[in-house]
């Protein structure tokens, strides 16, 4: 079992099951012998990763602070996530809770506020290597994606981007596809311009 399936867990926030090897209808004992090997494999590996997250679940309750398990423990969907050792279910909670202050949104406006500041105020630091900025500002990213925070996503940019290719009649699946493009462009010049200048400022200037 390895550390990186329960990582993909959470970074999904989701239970993630590998595919079933397919058997023909027609196989010889020698193609079942080696489906049976492998279904057995994935059996197993599935009961164990189901263990570890069951164990998260206690981990998860008991770094939380007094206020957040208070407020956990108030949620109308405790009980079913109690009773099941939940632990992608209560990490959405948590993230909803610390990210909008629960269902009476009290904090979600201080903390979109200090989303923005922080994602304004955030630069590379001198010695700070450009992968550790780039996860920082990344998780800067997806908290104010959590707090519905969204940059430059402006339908007549997309619009326009979409003409150059061609593409005059737009679905509304590829105005979102298009919107989705224009706000990683306009993150990847907002990190371009935060990265240090004394070691990447040339390359700011040749973009």
């Amino acid at each position: 079992m390895k550390d990186a399936d329960v990582k993909m867990c959470l970074k999904q926030e989701k239970m993630i099951q590998t595919p079933y090897p397919d058997l023909a209808d027609e196989h010889t004992a020698h193609e079942k012998r080696i489906w049976e090997f492998k279904m057995t494999e994935i059996l197993k590996t599935e009961r164990v990763l189901e263990g570890n997250l069951r164990n998260l679940y206690a981990v998860l309750m008991s770094l939380c602070d007094s206020e957040t398990k208070r407020q956990v423990e108030s949620s109308p969907e405790f009980n079913d996530l109690e009773e099941t050792l939940d632990s992608m279910g209560l990490l959405a909670l948590i993230k909803k809770l610390v990210y909008t202050g629960g269902a009476n949104n009290k904090n979600v406006w201080h903390n979109k506020a200090m989303a923005i500041m922080k994602m304004m105020t955030s630069y590379q630091e001198k010695f700070q290597a450009i992968q550790e900025f780039r996860d920082q500002y990344l998780a800067i990213q997806k908290v104010c994606n959590e707090l519905n925070i969204r940059f430059g996503r402006c339908k007549d940019d997309a619009k326009a981007m979409s003409v150059k290719e061609g593409i005059t009649e737009m679905t509304t699946a590829q105005l979102k596809s298009a919107m989705d493009k224009v706000e990683e462009e306009l993150h990847a010049i907002i990190f371009m311009y935060k990265m240090d200048k004394s070691r990447y400022g040339r390359i700011i200037k040749e973009k």
